[in-house]
């Protein structure tokens, strides 16, 4: 009988190896905020081309991923109803544009399964997935810096800080904590006890910020909506962490690419943000306008 061993230097590697990966995330994310920091000060046309190309890399992903599972989305289309889109969004004249050019999209999309060969309604489902999940869900961040002062920006941080919050708690809680299995068919890892701390840290996160806000920056929104924000941050930044996990277990892959070191692809870091940002714009335009 063939006995496999394993050395003492291969069982320490692993806490290692989690600690290795821990430092790789911590030094993106640090990364990633002071990024967020210098676009945000000179906002324009900075922070609205550096949304284009995560919009696209994200898109590019997502294309690579079905690929894998056979299927054929026609990406061009998707870059290209992207660009369009951000186009009307960063010159200001979004708001007529957004539902006309989901339609039109799906339009195009479905044309093409007449006129490419080999192309299914399938291809055409996961082209327009492509234009609206990954390409219209990051623009929507300039749609967000383009609100009118004094809201600007200051929803943007106080939405990102509320997804990162739920994130970051959702993770060390789960870890410390965590026993029962949220959705096992979909994330083996989450657990209920990580999910309520992710939301228990969204809501302190938001309590924090909306109290900084007000009293430095005097924005007119009562605690009362940094609360419900906070909440459907916590629900919309777990939603999209678990889509994204249902899409990568579907495609049969681990990561949606290597580009972040310790956090994988884009769609990996921004699976949360691009739930989380739209429903807070939308929770705008209903309830803060």
């Amino acid at each position: 009988m063939n006995i496999r061993t394993v050395s003492a230097d291969t069982v320490e590697s692993i806490p290692e190896r989690r600690n290795n990966m821990l430092v790789k995330r911590i030094i993106s994310a640090a990364a990633g905020i002071i990024y967020l920091i210098i676009v945000l000060y000179f906002r324009g046309w900075l922070f609205n081309i550096s949304v284009l190309i995560i919009s696209l890399l994200g898109m590019h992903e997502f294309y690579a991923s079905v690929r894998k599972k056979g299927h054929k989305p026609v990406s061009l289309l998707g870059y290209l109803y992207t660009i369009v889109f951000f186009y009307f969004v960063a010159t200001g004249l979004n708001s007529p544009i957004i539902p006309a050019s989901a339609i039109i999209a799906a339009i195009a999309a479905l044309f093409i399964t007449v006129i490419i060969p080999r192309t299914t309604v399938m291809d055409a489902c996961f082209t327009i997935t492509g234009f609206i999940y990954p390409g219209m869900t990051l623009i929507t961040l300039i749609m967000m810096v383009n609100l009118p002062q004094p809201y600007a920006h200051y929803l943007l941080i106080f939405t990102m800080a509320a997804t990162w919050s739920t994130d970051t708690f959702a993770y060390f809680i789960g870890i410390r904590y965590g026993k029962n299995k949220l959705c096992p068919g979909i994330s083996p890892k989450k657990t209920v006890e990580g999910s309520l701390g992710g939301l228990g840290g969204s809501v302190l996160s938001g309590i924090i910020t909306g109290w900084i806000l007000q009293r430095f920056y005097q924005l007119p929104i009562g605690y009362e909506h940094y609360i419900i924000m906070s909440i459907i941050c916590g629900f919309a930044s777990q939603a999209g962490d678990l889509a994204a996990s249902s899409i990568k277990r579907f495609c049969g892959i681990k990561d949606f690419g290597n580009i972040l070191p310790g956090h994988g692809g884009i769609l990996d870091r921004f699976d949360s943000i691009m739930f989380t940002v739209p429903v807070i714009y939308a929770y705008y335009l209903i309830c803060l306008v």
